[in-house]
């Protein structure tokens, strides 16, 4: 019964963190915030998580004990799946890994340029910024995102020189856009 208890109480304390990460994610999620949080921004899997946590530990702290048992298998299970999951969701995560470029700027300062495609579930199909400085306090910066009903898409990324960036679409048309030194883009994509 202990065990039991205890573990619920584990669990409630996973999904408090997982919403407080989540809402800081968020609130991170802007131009200049921090790199790692915009990359864990993803409400719907911190909520469902949260629900997971939230309803294992309601069962587990039932006074009938093959409901507290069966809730620990289904969390058993669960926890299973979601370890098995993580390559496959990297895959689908990352369909076109061959159109996809983190190019470090050429004079050495710790800016990257960063295109990634993606499925375009939720989140932009397309995504290009600008990184600043080593991870995980690295700061991102957009230039630009995109949905997958715009038709364009990026064939090509480049650094002309440490304060201008090209990219080439897929129409082979060049984008030759400014980046202040601290990686803050000072024209906008106008595709």
């Amino acid at each position: 019964m202990r065990t039991s208890r205890a573990a619920a109480r584990t669990l409630v304390a996973v999904a408090v963190a997982v919403v407080l990460a989540a809402l800081a994610a968020a609130g991170c999620h802007r131009p200049g915030g921090a790199a790692l949080a915009a990359e864990l921004d993803h409400p719907v899997l911190a909520a469902v998580l949260a629900a997971v946590a939230l309803t294992g530990a309601a069962l587990l702290t039932s006074r009938r004990p093959a409901v507290r048992k069966g809730a620990a298998l289904g969390l058993a299970g669960a926890a299973v799946a979601g370890v098995l999951a993580v390559p496959a969701y990297a895959v689908v995560a990352d369909p076109f890994p061959g159109l996809e470029w983190d190019v470090p700027a050429p004079d050495g300062s710790g800016r990257r340029l960063v295109v990634e495609r993606g499925l375009g579930f939720g989140d932009a199909a397309w995504s290009i910024h600008i990184d600043t400085g080593p991870l995980p306090a690295a700061r991102r910066w957009p230039v630009a995102s995109y949905t997958p009903a715009y038709p364009r898409g990026v064939l090509e990324a480049q650094w002309r020189d440490a304060s201008h960036i090209r990219l080439i679409d897929f129409d082979h048309a060049h984008h030759d856009l400014r980046i202040a030194p601290d990686g803050r883009p000072l024209d906008a994509l106008d595709w």
